[in-house]
């Protein structure tokens, strides 16, 4: 016999919502990427903010579609640290560059 999960996902459009986000976000990320390698490299402090940004709408999908325990934590930890990077990145504080 299964077990039955007591958290059943429920597709409805907070969800479909969650995950446009995270396509929108992820394209956004491919492009600055592209653009940092291309272009100039100090596109990358934008590249690691739309990863932050990225890693929260993955956390959400995670904790409301896929309901894998210690992954959200996981997300949410390297979404801070990414986040914290590029906003002291942004304000010149960080004394190192690239």
């Amino acid at each position: 016999m299964e077990k039955k999960d007591k958290r059943k996902s429920k597709i409805n459009e907070f969800n479909i919502l969650g995950i446009n986000i995270q396509m929108v976000l992820t394209v956004i990320v491919v492009i600055f990427a592209l653009l940092s390698l291309i272009v100039n490299r100090k596109l990358v402090t934008f590249l690691y903010l739309f990863v932050a940004l990225d890693l929260f709408a993955m956390a959400y999908n995670n904790e409301q579609l896929y309901h894998r325990k210690n992954v959200t934590k996981a997300y949410i930890a390297a979404g801070i640290i990414l986040l914290l990077y590029s906003v002291l990145s942004f304000m010149g504080v960080l004394w190192w560059k690239r």
